[in-house]
């Protein structure tokens, strides 16, 4: 049956080359969609490793003030917001805040292997504002303001990356020309956005007396808004004797940061769609027009004792053949990006894509030869041969 079938592709190979490169080019167009899409969709499967819901960022130019005055704001800050009920929790961290653009990464080998993270500070109550999830160890406490080497906390995928067969917990890095000791890890730290590819990411410890903390992280209760929001911001105005402090909603920036991705990706499976739909209505002329053309065929091979189900697979079979070739072809340069390693892209995101893009067509091609091959299948031996 398969060697009846290619003789017949090849014997029509003129009128067959236009499907099989209709074939391949739809499968290179959903490939290189599908690669996004995937790289972008298994970021989004994966958790942030924080909550953003009824978390508040407060923004507060402090850098004018002298140190002194700095840390007599932020004391002064907390402890009148922990006083109104709504406030469940109140935690001052660097201005590199989730979904916020902003970033501060460091890299280097003197501790004798490549080390690369993004840097953020933060002191004790941030893990209880943020809702952060150690899977080892601790995170900081007051007790760390006296420690000789500073206390770290670093994230999973930096303790999968650098520390995988070297001992980790309790040990010491040097960093800015400091000796740093790993005290925990937190689960996930995705602070860029849902869709975007977790970064490696270290905190450094950062008491509410440090310069470095002039972002406030609040937890607030349930239903809080703008009523909350006022009675906050006028009392960060009149602690910081400014008239420009910010409250943002960090569950709010994260919806905006994620339509940034669901736009474009989006607008890719629209234009998928127009894609399958003009293949669809290609392979629907294609058939029909064989066996408007092939009723001969059909009616001599019905005379000779086939049936309509043998009828009906040779159509079936024609077209699959037909796409296996245009899609094996279209793997074959498909797997020069994985090889060749032209973009920074995982190689598990283009073997998924090719996956989904020879199923999508396999699918299409079964659909829409079923109905036409049924057809075929039906004309009946004599009036087939009268017409001829």
């Amino acid at each position: 049956m398969i060697k009846h079938i290619l003789t017949l592709i090849w014997n029509k190979k003129r009128s067959n080359f236009l499907l099989f490169l209709e074939i391949l080019l739809s499968f290179f167009i959903l490939f290189a969609v599908f690669t996004l899409i995937t790289e972008r969709m298994r970021n989004y499967s994966t958790p942030l490793g924080f909550e953003t819901e009824n978390i508040w960022l407060g923004y507060m130019d402090l850098w004018e003030n002298d140190s002194t005055e700095m840390v007599q704001m932020k004391q002064t800050l907390k402890r009148e917001l922990l006083a109104f009920n709504e406030v469940e929790s109140v935690a001052f961290g660097n201005s590199i805040a989730p979904f916020s653009g902003s970033m501060s990464t460091s890299s280097n080998d003197d501790n004798g292997f490549e080390w690369s993270s993004r840097i953020f500070h933060a002191g004790e109550d941030f893990k209880k504002t943020m809702a952060l999830n150690v899977i080892e160890g601790r995170w900081f406490n007051e007790n760390d303001k006296n420690e000789k080497y500073k206390p770290v906390v670093i994230t999973k995928k930096i303790r999968d990356l650098y520390f995988k067969d070297r001992l980790y917990m309790d040990s010491l890095f040097e960093f800015s020309n400091d000796l740093n000791r790993i005290v925990g890890v937190i689960d996930n730290y995705k602070y860029e956005g849902e869709f975007e590819e977790e970064y490696q990411a270290t905190f450094f410890y950062a008491p509410i007396t440090s310069e470095r903390t002039t972002l406030m992280y609040l937890r607030v209760k349930e239903n809080s808004g703008p009523v909350l929001e006022e009675k906050i911001n006028k009392l960060m105005n009149q602690v910081t004797k400014k008239n420009d402090c910010v409250i943002q909603y960090v569950e709010k920036n994260r919806i905006e940061t994620s339509r940034e991705y669901w736009i474009p990706i989006t607008a890719l499976l629209i234009i998928c769609g127009f894609l399958v739909f003009n293949v669809a209505l290609g392979l629907f002329g294609v058939l029909w027009y064989n066996i408007s053309k092939r009723k001969a065929e059909i009616g001599l091979r019905r005379t000779i004792g086939a049936t309509q189900g043998e009828i009906s697979r040779q159509f079936i079979g024609e077209i699959l053949m037909i796409s296996f070739f245009g899609i094996l072809v279209g793997i074959f340069f498909a797997l020069q990006f994985p090889l060749m390693q032209i973009f920074e892209i995982e190689n598990i995101n283009y073997y998924y894509a090719m996956a989904i893009a020879a199923f999508v067509i396999f699918a299409l091609v079964l659909v829409c030869t079923f109905y036409p091959s049924r057809q075929a299948a039906t004309i009946h031996p004599a009036l087939a041969l009268h017409e001829d």
